[in-house]
């Protein structure tokens, strides 16, 4: 008796202590959820009321109850409730062209008035002042008509437009709903609301009483947001209740009966108005009810007031969890019912440790590394901790797993759902969010899933599914029929198990026996050894193929075998081939020179015959044989081969002469004649001769003398005065005045000359003057000669051929005179002479008519000599040419057709380029011949090295010989002699190896298997077995099970007159169908919403995402009688927000402190993981199978100590770079706020030029806020804005936290660090480390391991400058930059570690930044390891390994320490008991030491991989660089671009301009975009002048002055009403840059070399999407002033930038 009232004492122990944990959670979920009273208190209401009267675009559909026949009349989509198209705006009605000028700016503009200016300037000046004279708008009668009549048109048109704009404000409240709805549909809901309760004495109340949960649907292709009904019960708000005082509280429960009973619709406006009636007058009498809104003066005879108005609201998600305590608490205290995983978490206790029995057989070793087992039937594929945690669960109230991000849990979960299954086992497999359960019942063995409900949103679908499928299955198949399957099966499955067992025993006996050594070059090896050589290089040596001969040596030396792979380039097959024709010696054919020399002579000498032919009309005959038949006006002449010089004398006698003047024709006529004819021509030559004879004379007596003639008119009548005059001057000396009074006429003679410039004074001067004179008469007669022979012959006259002198220039005539006067009797008779020589008749050629003058004669042979003859001669040349050339051609043809060279292409083609005269390819040709030639000497070598290969490894050398894979290289690979062993090894390992292991390995996997289909096929029929079973025995739940199925159909539509009943009895039917369906999948809020913790129990209760849950959970633990707790601690957790701490405490010390273990743990951040790794010890799963290696890595390293497995192969993503580290030059975090605008822009514009590269083809994004949610909203806006909603959907894009990712995966995924350098505040930011809690190492860890392919790590920090060591952003920036840099780190202290000890220890402080020396040396002493920061040092000693170890060690290890901690070392000592016990806290204890004696991490320089920059990363960073250059030169004023837009006259002429623009070959200058705008008048009596399009600045805007039709480039892209999508006006040649690239601008940059020649000094920042910097202050104003023409604006900065170094400087973009 005494035992029994202790074990009674201790039930009641346990009911006290849950009865107390739940009362605490129930208090602390009140605490969380705060009471809303007016609806403006939420985030999100809409009224029907404000419902847009736009049916074009916006249906509503009501959920009237109906009678059942209309009901069952419905649409198929009969949950719709409101549908909102987006529609697009349209453009203005045109103006008539007679006032479109007259508009102000914004016409087009629906938001703006329409207005004309008053007047305008007029084509007529006034006279006074010249100025236009203004024409006034109303001066014309028309075109007021028009204006008024255009602006009804426009008034319909705004209407609509202020309609549209309205219906896409919804469309965009709805579109964004949707989005965040989905982030978190865990804790946000929308619902249908009706029935607005006030109350007079609380002001505060202005709630809806009746709630209907709804649900929101987009369709991109329709751009179309729905709102749906849902199945969920209508609910009453009774929170507002609860508030109230004075009022009826009873009725409530018999209301909320009444609603159970009819599912009132808050959308419902037949039967719902009554329902709400009532229920405010059961509330109170002093109420009233309005069906039209709020009553004037409600108050006065009123306290409560209820009128319709049904809204939609958006709130925080009411789940069941204070229902499902309080029904927990109940049961509690009526049954003393405590689960026992709940029991040993409130009271602790002992549990029987699992017994040792014995070390496991090989055979059940190797079978569960597979996860194989006999009487654990995992169908899919396993691994042995799968197998850890059935068997755990076997013996044990829970298991703990820890499952690392992408490590299969619901993998694992699916594979032991079907174990629980097959056992008989009720299941409700649970989560706190959707994510991880959405894909978990497609992951279940198919055979099994009608077996699984999944409930994951507001329907019963799946329920349904199930249920039809647990019927028919029954209505077919009976108990006992599965049960003899079942027994052949398991017959089946133990006979696999045992074939298994055996085929791995015998590979393990073969494996055993490997142990002689293999014998390679005087080299042991073990086989193992040999076996692991050929793995381990499988890929790079196993290049030699085929069979080779073993135990032989390499057959050539590495020389032979270069010499042989170098001839692979040097005599490819083809120079093969060619060679077996035997190809001539280039020496045998002409040269290319020679060949083009003589092509060009063949075709010059072509062409000359066909220009000669063609020139002078003749028809020209070559036979070949080197005569021709030439026909003309001559007739035909038959001419021979004539030799070459003989042809070239004659052409060089013709050309001797020359042009044959008229002149020349009548001399030579004139001296054929002779006589007097030919005496004039001598004649002529005589006086010329006299002339120059008599000139010479006189020319040195006046050689000096400055001789002018006055009056030469008179000056040879003056001759005999002259005379007269000398005489008495040379008796006398000089003439008397008296002499020269008597006679004038000498004084006129003295006057008629002067010499030296005054009158003739002597003898001797007179004897000058007469010398002259008769000169001149002398060249009078000499010109009338001339004159007269030559003059007419079209020569120049006598005076005329120089201005002094003429007879020099006549002198030089005299010799073509003589030839052309003896032409007949010399030059002639030899022209004819060598004409005969050639073949050429004169007879034939000179044909003179006899009517014909000798001057026409002469005339016709001059003209046929220099025509027909010297065109015969080069027609002879010609021939001779073409002849020559032939015969050449023809022996070099002969040459290449010789033998079996007609089948060599080489030979063919230099034929063929013969026979085209085509040089170049003759001169390919020939030197691809000299090329092939030269390589009998290397094929003969070749060969002779192929025969002493192909004994010894004849698929080798025939490799070689045909070149296949990589035996077509020309080098011969390095490891070749490495390669040759690796083959021998191969050849030896598979003859040890050959049949047996390789039977049977094939033998194993083919029953693995056969294992898993009869696993899988065993499980289906022992879960069906098991079903029937209960079912067979239990008429009640068939009878549920049938009842709910037809009941559910009754249903229909659910707004007929009788739905409520049915919906009713189905939710009553519902809980024996749910002990019917063994296995359930839910989310935690819906399993406490829908299930009964009193009536509801599971075998298993499987909680995934464990630790995102809040103690608020636990209710979820109370339906499992044993529990399976997945989650990991190292990831998000329950944050707590906006909770009161200091309630929670007291909430904790009355109900859990002293009562329950750990009681300070149970706060709202606890999760439910946290709470029960207090009581179970987990089970970590290591295999990761999501993403990529590189970029687990960085979890992998921060938060699991490098414990996780990677599993999925790099190579199966081409997604390259894995890792990105992309830094947003220019982003800055907007001061205090959580958000960084241009590193949003940034990953906005990567994820489009993602999207556009043909590698992201079906790839999903996400985008995850590193800090906090402001950020992401904002990518959320820049997304919406750029990328279409159907490309949203397709990509499943989700922007969130790390919360929100939690349990989710996208292939790739976009970080935002969000944080940049404090301008204000220069130095590394603030030391950010892992987070109270460990919040920012779980945000950090679930952020980065949510992509599958790529993670980009987007940011604005200089991780070495802007952040300390130790800052986990940097730890994430170091990784993204390199991530292979750990592995390496982690390689360099394996291998100066001494111990596995020493290694974990020295890894764990380096990868928290700690600089370390390992094996340091101190004179004759050596540390483990010492951390150094500056000069500091501090030594760590790791004790316990077997070095440290026995009494001698230990105390030199205390000695050493003695002296040297007397020289000033400091120690820190690590017991390997106390690491091994619990590392994360010994680091921490270590960490805090060190701080102690000065030592921080310090910073590392990372090294970022060359190969970092791939060709698709490099892709996409240009295309970012230029989708983020539109959008800067898009961003422009709205009204302006919608002006633009709607108006399509403009928007054509700036397409035309822009079309325009873009053919122009000019580079256009970028400046300040302007948008096109018309001037407002200023007054009348200013007169409106065009200008030229010029920017000006109008409060904040810009606006352009320009006259019509001269548009400016709007900038691009600009969103306008209208327009759907980006609408691409105009492109300007901006210079792109990449930003993440040190791309550098080119130096012809014209604000560079404004720059450069005015001395200023510049960082020009760029390339890197930075900025350009001037170094300097106000005397850089005049060049700031000239770049702005440049289109570049500067701004001052006094204390610069990083740039200048702290210097003053400008900054510009």
């Amino acid at each position: 008796m005494e035992d029994n009232r202790s074990q009674v004492e201790n039930t009641l122990s346990d009911q006290a202590k849950v009865i107390s944990l739940f009362q605490f959670i129930q208090e602390l979920n009140k605490l969380k959820q705060k009471a809303i009273l007016n609806v403006k208190d939420y985030p999100w209401s809409f009224s029907l009321s404000d419902l847009p009267n736009d049916p074009e675009n916006i249906g509503l559909h009501y959920q009237d109850r109906v009678s059942d026949d209309l009901d069952s009349e419905k649409a198929e989509d009969g949950d719709l409730i409101l549908s909102v198209h987006k529609p697009e705006f349209q453009k203005c009605p045109e103006p008539e062209l007679s006032f479109e000028l007259w508009l102000e700016p914004g016409w087009n503009d629906f938001r703006q008035e329409a207005s004309v200016v008053a007047s305008m300037p007029g084509k007529e000046t006034d006279e006074e002042t010249g100025e236009p004279i203004p024409v006034l708008f109303s001066d014309d009668a028309n075109r007021e008509i028009q204006y008024q009549q255009w602006l009804e048109k426009r008034k319909v048109w705004v209407e609509r437009q202020i309609l549209t704009a309205r219906t896409r404000a919804l469309f965009t409240d709805l579109y964004r709903l949707y989005f965040e709805l989905k982030r978190e549909s865990e804790t946000e809901e929308m619902i249908a609301a009706n029935g607005f309760l006030q109350d007079r004495n609380n002001a505060e109340i202005c709630h809806p009483v009746l709630t209907h949960r709804v649900r929101i649907d987009y369709d991109p292709d329709a751009n179309t947001v729905f709102v749906r009904d849902t199945e969920i019960p209508s609910d009453l708000y009774s929170v507002v209740f609860q508030i109230m005082e004075d009022i009826n509280l009873g009725e409530v429960n018999v209301l909320s009966e009444d609603l159970k009973k009819n599912d009132y619709h808050p959308l419902d406006r037949n039967e719902t108005p009554g329902f709400l009636k009532v229920l405010v007058h059961q509330l109170s009498s002093d109420s009233a009810y309005s069906e039209n809104g709020i009553p004037a003066n409600w108050e006065r005879s009123s306290r409560l007031l209820l009128y319709l108005n049904p809204c939609f609201i958006v709130r925080k998600r009411l789940d069941g969890t204070l229902k499902a305590i309080e029904q927990i608490i109940e049961n509690v205290q009526q049954t003393g019912e405590v689960p026992g995983p709940i029991r040993d978490i409130v009271s602790g206790g002992i549990q029987e440790p699992p017994e040792d029995t014995g070390e496991e057989s090989i055979d059940e070793q190797l079978a569960a590394v597979g996860g194989e087992s006999i009487d654990i039937l995992l169908s899919k594929q396993a691994n042995k901790e799968q197998l850890n945690i059935a068997r755990r669960i076997e013996q044990y109230n829970a298991v703990l797993v820890q499952g690392p991000p992408g490590t299969g849990k619901t993998h694992t979960i699916a594979n032991l759902l079907g174990h629980f299954l097959a056992q008989g086992k009720s299941v409700l497999v649970t989560s706190y969010t959707t994510k991880a359960l959405r894909v978990l019942k497609d992951k279940v063995n198919p055979g099994l899933r009608n077996l699984c409900v999944s409930m994951l949103d507001d329907s019963n679908v799946d329920m349904e599914r199930s249920v039809n499928g647990i019927t028919d299955y029954m209505s077919r198949t009976a108990s006992y029929e599965i049960k003899r399957e079942m027994v052949t099966l398991a017959e089946e499955r133990k006979a696999i198990i045992a074939q298994l067992a055996d085929t791995r025993r015998k590979l393990y006996t073969l494996i055993q026996q490997e142990c002689n050594c293999i014998v390679y070059n005087g080299e042991e090896l073990s086989p193992s050894a040999a076996a692991r050589f050929v793995l381990e290089h499988e890929e790079d040596l196993s290049y030699i193929p085929g069979r080779v001969r073993i135990h032989s040596p390499l057959p050539l030396t590495f020389e032979q075998l270069a010499d042989l792979y170098r001839s692979n380039e040097g005599l490819t097959e083809a120079d093969e081939q060619e060679l077996a024709c035997s190809i001539p010696s280039p020496k045998d054919i002409l040269s290319p020179s020679d060949f083009e020399h003589k092509v060009k002579q063949f075709v010059a000498a072509q062409k000359e015959l066909e220009s000669i032919a063609k020139k002078n009309n003749w028809t020209i005959v070559h036979s070949g044989d080197s005569a021709m038949d030439v026909s003309g006006g001559f007739g035909t002449v038959t001419l021979s081969q004539p030799p070459i010089n003989e042809v070239r004398e004659l052409k060089d006698h013709i050309a001797s002469i020359g042009k044959v003047e008229r002149w020349m024709q009548q001399a030579a006529v004139d001296g054929k004649n002779g006589g007097a004819y030919r005496q004039r021509w001598l004649s002529l030559i005589a006086q010329i001769q006299e002339v120059c004879k008599y000139h010479e004379s006189v020319l040195t007596e006046q050689f000096g003398l400055d001789i002018e003639i006055v009056n030469p008119e008179n000056l040879f009548a003056q001759k005999p005065i002259l005379e007269t005059v000398k005489a008495i001057l040379a008796e006398k000396g000089k003439i008397s005045k008296l002499t020269l009074m008597l006679h004038k006429e000498y004084s006129a003679a003295l006057e008629s000359a002067k010499i030296n410039g005054h009158d003739l004074q002597t003898a001797e001067e007179c004897d000058i003057i007469l010398h002259q004179i008769e000169l001149m008469q002398l060249r009078n007669k000499c010109a009338k000669y001339w004159d007269a022979l030559m003059c007419g012959a079209g020569v120049p006259a006598f005076f005329e051929l120089a201005c002094e002198n003429p007879e020099t220039v006549a002198d030089n005539w005299i010799p073509f005179i003589h030839r052309f006067l003896d032409w007949y009797q010399s030059d002639f008779e030899l022209l004819l002479d060598k004409m005969n020589r050639i073949g050429i008749s004169g007879d034939i050629l000179f044909t003179v008519s006899p009517l014909d003058s000798d001057l026409i004669a002469a005339e016709k042979q001059f003209r046929t000599i220099g025509n027909e003859l010297a065109q015969l001669c080069d027609m002879c040349e010609a021939v001779v040419h073409l002849d020559d050339c032939q015969s050449v051609f023809d022996q070099t043809k002969a040459v290449l057709l010789s033998g079996k060279r007609g089948s060599s292409r080489l030979c063919r083609n230099l034929r063929e380029s013969v026979d085209l005269l085509d040089w170049n390819a003759y001169a390919d040709g020939y030197a691809a011949l000299e090329r092939t030639f030269d390589k009998y000497t290397l094929q003969s070598s070749r060969e002779d090295m192929l025969k002493q290969l192909e004994p010894v490894a004849p698929d080798w050398a025939n490799a070689i010989r045909h070149r296949t894979g990589i035996h077509t290289e020309c080098t011969l690979p390095d490891s070749i002699e490495d390669a040759w062993k690796w083959k021998q090894l191969q050849g030896i390992i598979e003859e040890i190896t050959s049949m047996p292991f390789r039977d049977l390995q094939a033998k194993s996997l083919m029953l693995s298997a056969r294992y898993r289909e009869t696993t899988a096929l065993y499980a289906e029929k022992c879960a069906w077995y098991h079903l029937l079973r209960r079912t067979e025995a239990n008429i009640d739940m068939n009878q549920a099970l049938q009842g709910w199925k037809l009941t559910v159909k009754r249903i229909g539509k659910g707004t007929g007159k009788t739905a409520p009943k049915f919906k009713a009895e189905a939710r009553k039917l519902m809980s024996k169908c749910q002990t019917a369906v063994p296995a359930w999948i839910m989310p935690i809020n819906k399993a406490l919403e829908s299930l009964n913790p009193k009536v509801n129990r599971f075998d298993i209760v499987i909680i995934d995402e464990a630790s995102q849950s809040d103690i608020s959970s636990l209710a979820i633990l109370y339906m499992g009688r044993k529990l399976i707790i997945v989650g990991d601690d190292k990831q998000v957790s329950p944050m707590a927000v906006g909770v009161d701490v200091a309630k929670m405490d007291s909430l904790e010390q009355m109900y859990l402190r002293g009562k329950i273990p750990n009681a300070q743990l149970y706060n709202a951040k606890t999760s439910i993981y946290d709470i029960a790794a207090t009581t179970f010890k987990p089970l970590m799963l290591h295999e990761h199978f999501r993403c990529v290696p590189e970029i687990i890595g960085f979890s992998n390293m921060l938060s699991y100590d490098y414990q996780i497995k990677p599993l999925r192969e790099a190579s199966s993503s081409n997604l390259l770079p894995a890792v990105v580290n992309y830094r947003v030059d220019a982003g800055q975090r907007d001061g205090k706020s959580k958000s960084n605008l241009p590193e949003a822009k940034a990953i906005v514009a990567l994820m489009r030029a993602c999207m556009e590269q043909p590698e992201y083809v079906g790839k999903t994004f996400g985008v995850i806020s590193l800090l906090g949610d402001e950020q992401y909203q904002l990518i959320q806006k820049e997304m919406d804005a750029s990328i279409s909603p159907k490309e949203i959907m397709h990509r499943n894009i989700l922007c969130g936290n790390s919360a929100n990712f939690q349990g989710d995966e996208r292939d790739v995924i976009f970080l935002s660090l969000v944080d940049s350098k404090d301008i204000d505040n220069p130095g590394p930011l603030h030391l950010q480390n892992y987070g109270v809690d460990d919040s920012t190492r779980k945000r950090y860890n679930v952020a980065v391991s949510r992509a599958r392919d790529q993670l980009w790590v987007v940011h604005s920090l200089d991780a070495a400058n802007d952040l300390k060591p130790g800052d986990i952003r940097k730890k994430l920036l170091d990784f993204a930059a390199n991530p292979n840099a750990l592995e390496i780190s982690h390689e360099k202290i394996s291998a100066a570690s001494e111990s596995p000890f020493e290694k974990a220890v020295a890894t764990a402080l380096s990868d928290r930044g700690y600089h370390l020396v390992q094996q340091w040396e101190v004179g004759a002493y050596r540390l483990d390891m010492v951390a150094v920061c500056g000069r500091k040092t501090v030594a760590i000693e790791c004790d316990g390994e077997r070095w440290h170890s026995g009494d001698a060690k230990i105390r030199e290890d205390m000695e050493r320490q003695t002296i040297l901690e007397r020289l000033g070392w400091r120690f820190i000592r690590i017991r390997g008991s106390e690491y091994y016990r619990a590392p994360e806290q010994t680091i921490e204890r270590v960490i805090q030491e060190l701080a102690q004696y000065g030592i921080e991490p310090e910073a590392a320089e990372t090294v970022v991989s060359d190969d970092r920059n791939t060709e698709l990363l490099l892709r996409i960073k240009n295309r970012a660089a230029a989708i983020l250059a539109s959008e800067s030169v898009g961003e422009g004023d709205n009204a302006a671009a919608i002006e633009a837009a709607l108006n399509p006259r403009l928007l054509e002429e700036l397409r035309q301009d822009s079309e325009q623009k873009a053919l122009s070959p000019k580079k256009s200058v970028v400046s300040e975009p302007c948008i096109p705008a018309r001037q407002k008048q200023p007054s009348e009596n200013q007169v409106r002048k065009p200008e030229k399009p010029a920017c000006k600045r109008t409060k904040g805007k810009e606006t352009l002055s320009t006259s019509h039709k001269q548009p400016a480039i709007l900038r691009e892209p600009i969103l306008v009403p209208g327009i759907s999508g980006p609408e691409m006006v105009s492109k300007t040649d901006k210079q792109q840059v990449i930003p993440g690239m040190e791309d550098v601008l080119p130096e012809d940059d014209d604000i560079i070399n404004l720059l450069k020649r005015n001395g200023v000094r510049f960082v020009d920042k760029r390339g890197n999407n930075g900025s350009l910097w001037l170094i300097g202050g106000s005397e850089l104003k005049p060049i700031v002033n000239k770049a702005k023409k440049l289109g570049i604006y500067f701004h001052f900065k006094e204390n610069g930038g990083r740039a200048t170094k702290g210097a003053p400087g400008w900054w510009g973009k």
